[in-house]
């Protein structure tokens, strides 16, 4: 799995690659990850305002917006995946 994160203006874009027919189990987990977030070691996605997320052949793709005078940060976001992925994401 490889995951590749762009910074943008109001938040983050992040492509996860590498799922081979895993895409709608990796969508799934990662909207009912928001909700127990206080579990997760780095606390980041309690930053995120909103999240757009698009599944394609092989991928998916995540644009984060951070909240009001927040600024995301793509290492702590990482480790939020990792946690929530329970995998080490390759850059």
């Amino acid at each position: 799995m490889k995951c590749h994160v762009e910074k943008q203006d109001t938040g983050l874009s992040i492509r996860i690659e590498g799922l081979a027919g895993q895409e709608q189990t990796l969508l799934e987990t990662i909207r009912q990850c928001r909700p127990s977030a206080w579990a997760c070691p780095s606390g980041e996605c309690l930053n995120i305002e909103t999240i757009k997320a698009s599944g394609t052949e092989g991928g998916v793709t995540l644009d984060l917006t951070a909240k009001s005078g927040v600024q995301l940060s793509s290492a702590a976001i990482e480790e939020c995946l990792r946690y929530m992925l329970k995998q080490a994401i390759e850059k």
